[in-house]
């Protein structure tokens, strides 16, 4: 991968410039919702995007993992910094393919209700100097990324249970 990103850690989550927070409900356990965040990498196939994944560090798998993504044409590796088992997931990018983010720390948050669950996702992100004006598009292009991955993942999730 070409470009290092800045090393961050968990609090970047409150520091970072831009910092957008999504939520939704899914109609899946929290236990449920957190394994599939958190499992197997390449099984994000509810991602748009997703080309593949996986981790690097043998299992058992939790804060300090390392994990690789694919998501269309772009590759990232990836940090573990929060594995709170059902609740909180986080992780800091640590190299793209691409030079538009300096920093970027992801938080997943998953509230349970029964076999209801509300996931809150933070992007926390300090782009780079090519990427600033875009940062309002690119908010709506997560935003509908997001959306659209909940609603994938509370079909598999339902569906997996009937």
């Amino acid at each position: 991968m070409a470009h290092q990103l800045r090393t961050v850690e968990l609090d970047f989550v409150d520091k970072a410039p831009h910092r957008f927070v999504f939520e939704a409900s899914v109609p899946a356990s929290q236990e449920s919702v957190f394994g599939a965040i958190s499992d197997d990498p390449s099984t994000w196939t509810w991602w748009p995007g997703h080309e593949g994944g996986a981790y690097e560090t043998p299992a058992p798998h939790g804060v300090g993992s390392r994990r690789e993504m694919h998501m269309g044409e772009s590759q990232y590796r990836e940090t573990i910094l929060a594995w709170d088992e059902p609740t909180r997931w986080a992780y800091r990018v640590d190299e793209s393919a691409d030079s538009l983010i300096d920093a970027l720390v992801e938080e997943w948050v998953v509230e349970g209700d029964g076999e209801r669950s509300t996931v809150r996702w933070t992007f926390a992100v300090e782009p780079g100097p090519d990427m600033e004006a875009a940062i309002p598009a690119a908010k709506t292009m997560i935003a509908d990324m997001f959306d659209q991955a909940m609603a994938n993942l509370g079909a598999r999730l339902s569906g997996a249970r009937g």
